[in-house]
């Protein structure tokens, strides 16, 4: 008897000014291929989190937002070496030295969404991975609405898909509530059914243990 393929929507809690989401990304889709060759098919909803929420629409020069925040731009720089040898291993490309800027993500969560609405769960992880990759990789903003349009362009979103986006800001808010409310306070996370699986970034093969087990499978 051929078995069918089992199926897992798994929602992702992220921020695309976070590396380790970044570097997390990188492990599950490794994780995800190796899965599928196990009859487990994953299906990512990416769901929004706002590291910084008070940040303004057009952000904050780099250096000095981290300085703020880690106390020192030494430490900031300590903490960037950490998620470069991080991402290293599993393929996550980060080139600091192109970053002038820390993003806003509301718009960037904005155009995520709606390409879930527009294009479903694979148009999404498209934007997703282009959003992490202007980010981290090329330095550009993300809150530049040039930029996410440019983004939105070569994912294959219809025209204006930035301003049209606007009308999912208050379901990006209600949905990052809810995940507060949740008692999630940091990213990435990992839910099944609107319930927590995991947080935390994890490599390549505790994501297939994670992942495995939550469809029945013993690795």
């Amino acid at each position: 008897m051929i078995s069918r393929p089992q199926h897992l929507t798994l929602q992702v809690v992220s921020d695309f000014v976070c590396p380790w989401c970044f570097i997390g990304k990188r492990s599950l889709d490794q994780a995800v291929t190796i899965l599928t060759a196990r009859g487990v098919n994953v299906e990512l909803e990416w769901l929004p989190f706002q590291l910084n929420p008070d940040l303004p629409a057009d952000g904050m020069d780099r250096k000095a937002f981290r300085t703020g925040r880690f106390g020192s731009w030494e430490n900031a720089l300590a903490m960037d070496g950490r998620a470069v040898e991080a991402g290293r291993k599993v393929g996550a490309d980060f080139h600091y030295e192109r970053q002038t800027r820390t993003s806003s993500t509301l718009a960037a969560h904005r155009l995520v969404r709606l390409a879930l609405v527009e294009g479903g769960p694979a148009l999404q992880n498209g934007v997703v991975e282009a959003l992490f990759v202007a980010y981290f990789t090329d330095g550009q903003d993300v809150g530049n609405h040039a930029v996410l349009a440019h983004i939105a362009k070569n994912a294959g979103m219809s025209s204006d898909a930035v301003g049209r986006s606007i009308y999912l800001q208050d379901e990006i808010r209600e949905l990052e509530a809810i995940v507060r409310l949740s008692g999630l306070n940091g990213v990435p996370s990992y839910l099944l059914g609107n319930n927590l699986l995991f947080s935390g970034s994890q490599n390549v093969e505790g994501y297939v243990k994670s992942l495995a087990a939550a469809a029945g499978q013993t690795v």
